[in-house]
């Protein structure tokens, strides 16, 4: 998968110093190590480069070797071994997704590689660090880093550290969409990689190349490239680099409709992925079998693929959902970190002044206090910002979460193969194809804040039409838009409406055991717009404990949302439950916001 891919050539970018780690290799330096005991700078390099091969294979084992790197060096004051044993502990961190503790360990390293003037090993620490900063999406301060690398490689001569730094540059310029610049500093590097006939570069590069000419629509290229990384990828062995290349090739070949040959780079990659336990890597092989599959018309090996790709995929999304909770959480206590630095070194510097003031030392004083308070207080309201904007995030996330359950999506493949087994081939289509637009619409609108009330509402027609396939037509619905309503025109959050459809149908109307009907109705309400949710169900007075528990939860997380919605728009909005004498009415006020 190229986007992966992007971030494992990153990491390995880490280690300027032992290349890449061979069973062989550890087995020799453990040797080495039991029979050296002395406590020495021998000693301290044989635990540094131990704990270095050790990074992917075994990383929470190798922390106590570079401890014990530390401490030896430390005790004998050897403030280069130290420094690069500290390296190599921020390694670890960043490989097992601490990066907070890698920033701090990288520092503490780059302040005694300063102090020891070792310009190749502060070189290197631009690049980790530059590194964290890509992680956070902080690109300006990553390229910073990363040119400062570059510059520092070139005035040592350093060619690897040079294409380390080209490659690093052209990933940043790549994420943000500047293709041009970062094929330019790819091939820069790929020219140099090339020259010290290091093929791990090359193929990485290569890689990478053939990504950018993708994203840039320049397909025969791509493929060209492509190919290249993946028969060089064989060639050295790295079944990683391989089977992203062959995934990518497929999928390129889906867009320019060569089926035949996506389905042997799709299988390919597969083999290879299985093989390494790639996860991510499986999901896109399904994903391309699935497309050949369904251009053959092989709609159960097609629904079979499509299934493994979700399921995989949904593993996938989850830790990348919890991995960017972590990045916003981060990024929020290094701004916090870094606005109570810059507090402190203020108010030490204003002291300072008020003591060689003299004279006038009261007016100073006053002075000082004034603005002290006043950026204290405007510390504490940028604090409480980035508090509400880390619960913005956390909230969006859970909303998200929630808005496309796993229990809905294998509920509904299953339903696909009940069809299946029945023979019942067009209603399997149907649903299928009923079951890919409801997907697809709500992973694109999962990052938008705000779409149209037409389009939330096709999203929740479509999800009632689905459902009432499942409860084989036990269930009616009507949805009415008041005239002086523009439904084309009004903004809402996307699917606010789909937790109480939900409640409506699962714990209203299914326990009912007979058909039942939900009733949407919108309505301009002054500057606020009501939205009704209204059905004949049985009720909340019957429904068990475990019911009320289950519906409750997609209540809190849009109440919530409903909440952030008034701190920030300034509004009342609103969430009613109201028992009926048969069912549940349920009134949602939001802000009326348009688009024109």
């Amino acid at each position: 998968m190229p986007d992966s891919f992007k971030k494992i050539f990153l990491v390995l970018l880490l280690f300027p110093l032992w290349g890449i780690s061979q069973q062989s290799v550890l087995d020799s330096l453990q040797q080495e190590l039991a029979t050296h005991s002395a406590k020495d700078s021998v000693r301290v390099s044989l635990l540094i480069k131990t704990a270095g091969e050790m990074t992917y294979s075994n990383p929470k084992e190798a922390f106590p070797l570079v401890d014990e790197a530390i401490a030896i060096s430390s005790e004998t004051d050897w403030i280069k071994g130290e420094s690069y044993a500290l390296r190599q502990k921020g390694n670890l961190h960043y490989v097992m997704g601490d990066d907070l503790a890698a920033l701090d360990v990288y520092q503490k390293a780059q302040h005694l590689a300063e102090s020891i003037g070792d310009r190749s090993l502060e070189a290197s620490l631009l690049s980790n660090i530059g590194n964290i900063f890509a992680d956070l999406k902080q690109y300006d301060r990553a390229l910073e880093n990363y040119e400062a690398y570059l510059t520092s490689a070139q005035k040592l001569g350093n060619v690897p550290d040079e294409i380390k730094a080209l490659s690093n540059i052209a990933i940043i310029y790549n994420d943000t969409k500047k293709y041009e610049e970062g094929v330019a500093n790819l091939e820069k590097a790929l020219k140099l990689s090339k020259q010290e006939e290091n093929d791990l570069f090359v193929a990485a590069i290569t890689n990478n190349l053939a990504l950018a000419y993708k994203k840039l629509e320049d397909y025969p290229k791509a493929l060209l490239y492509y190919q290249e990384a993946a028969d060089l990828a064989h060639q050295i062995g790295n079944k990683y680099i391989e089977a992203s290349a062959l995934n990518s090739i497929g999928m390129v070949n889906i867009i320019l409709k060569n089926y035949d040959l996506a389905a042997l780079n799709g299988r390919k990659a597969l083999d290879l992925s299985q093989e390494i336990e790639a996860v991510e890597w499986q999901a896109d092989s399904w994903k391309v079998l699935s497309e050949v599959y369904e251009h053959e018309g092989e709609m159960a090996e097609a629904l079979h693929a499509y299934k493994e790709h979700v399921r995989l995929q949904d593993s996938v999304l989850s830790e990348e959902k919890k991995s960017e909770l972590t990045r916003k959480e981060m990024q929020f206590k290094m701004e916090r970190q870094q606005a109570e630095a810059e507090e402190e070194i203020k108010r030490q510097h204003l002291v300072k002044n008020g003591y060689l003031a003299g004279a006038i030392l009261l007016a100073l004083i006053s002075i000082a206090s004034y603005f002290l308070y006043k950026r204290r207080r405007d510390a504490l309201e940028k604090r409480k910002v980035v508090e509400f904007n880390a619960k913005v995030a956390e909230t969006e996330l859970k909303a998200l979460r929630s808005q496309m359950n796993p229990h809905f999506i294998f509920n509904s493949l299953n339903s696909i193969s009940d069809f299946i087994s029945r023979n019942d081939i067009k209603q399997a289509d149907e649903y299928l194809v009923k079951f890919s637009k409801l997907t697809r619409a709500i992973l694109e609108n999962s990052e938008k804040k705000w779409i149209t009330l037409e389009e939330d509402l096709e999203l929740m027609e479509l999800y009632m039409q689905l459902e009432a396939i499942r409860l084989e037509n036990h269930l009616e619905y009507s949805i009415t838009v008041d005239e002086d309503i523009e439904p084309d025109n009004t903004l809402v959050p996307p699917m606010i409406l789909q937790p109480f459809i939900e409640n409506s149908i699962w714990h209203g109307i299914a326990p009912k055991g007979n058909t039942g009907k939900i009733d949407i109705t919108i309505k301009k309400k002054g500057d606020m717009l009501l939205c009704v949710v209204e059905d004949n169900g049985i009720g909340r007075a019957t429904a068990s404990m475990d019911t009320k528990e289950k519906s409750s939860l997609g209540v809190k997380i849009t109440t919530n949302r409903i909440e952030i919605i008034n701190h920030i728009k300034n509004t009342e909005g609103s969430i009613d439950l109201i028992d009926k004498k048969e069912g549940l009415r349920v009134e949602i006020n939001l802000p009326l916001e348009l688009q024109f």
